[in-house]
């Protein structure tokens, strides 16, 4: 464990969390044996020192010269985790309060970059889902919150298709799809190497995703999200075609 990490995680300061290290190592310190230690100037030092003290962290060793110990470090520290823990369970609770703005039924179309934010934009909208979702895959992406985002929304009565390349090193991450109750064909290669990956849901959004092989690194992944009613149809009619000419997985 990095101890100056540590002190910062709980809010001090760079120089703060050096000195804090540098007194754990040496037991009690001088002024001077600090700013040497801990590569502090010792112009910075009395006031964070000053400020310990303050804290009730730190005590003053008279003599001379002058050092410094610490006290009641341990008791901050869980003091200070019990503060964080109450503000993350506020900012839990909030965070439910915070609603994005209903998708609007007027035309609209949005660039969407990253794999990632895909993967969380697929696992947020999948709940809203009324009746069906299908569309093409293409390395069948595992994550926890989508898988289960899926099932609950499967669970719920929604129908969902999927097309995708099936290989040795896919077939893994197909099968647990599968397992939430996706149904599932294998993406027939008369149609080309690389499928176009796309996703309609219930007729009324699309989303068309750029990623390998065009683009190698998953944090430039480019997709469209759009309501574009006749891309949708095109999209339609073009997976129709696809689901007859796949074999069942």
């Amino acid at each position: 464990m990095d101890k100056i990490d540590f002190f910062k995680n709980l809010d001090f300061t760079e120089y703060e969390s050096k000195i804090l290290n540098s007194l754990l190592i040496l037991n009690n310190a001088s002024p001077k044996q600090l700013s040497a230690h801990s590569t502090v100037p010792q112009n910075k030092l009395y006031n964070i020192l000053k400020k310990f003290i303050n804290l009730g962290i730190t005590a003053l060793i008279p003599g001379e010269p002058h050092k410094y110990k610490l006290v009641n470090l341990q008791t901050y520290i869980e003091d200070k985790i019990k503060e964080k823990e109450n503000l993350l369970s506020i900012i839990k609770k909030d965070s439910k309060k915070i609603k994005e703005p209903v998708d609007s039924e007027e035309f609209s179309f949005s660039l969407i970059k990253s794999q990632r934010a895909i993967m969380n934009k697929l696992a947020e909208n999948n709940p809203k889902v009324k009746k069906e979702i299908f569309g093409v895959q293409g390395s069948w992406k595992l994550w926890a919150k989508g898988l289960r985002e899926m099932q609950n929304t499967i669970k719920k009565g929604v129908k969902v298709r999927a097309i995708g390349i099936i290989d040795k090193e896919t077939k893994k991450r197909a099968l647990e799809w599968k397992k939430v109750g996706c149904n599932i064909r294998i993406w027939n290669k008369k149609f080309g190497d690389y499928p176009l990956r796309f996703t309609v849901f219930d007729g009324k959004w699309a989303r068309i995703t750029f990623g390998k092989p065009e683009i190698a690194d998953s944090k430039d992944y480019i997709t469209f999200w759009t309501n574009s009613k006749s891309l949708i149809q095109m999209l339609k009619r073009e997976f129709e075609v696809l689901w007859k000419e796949c074999k069942v997985f």
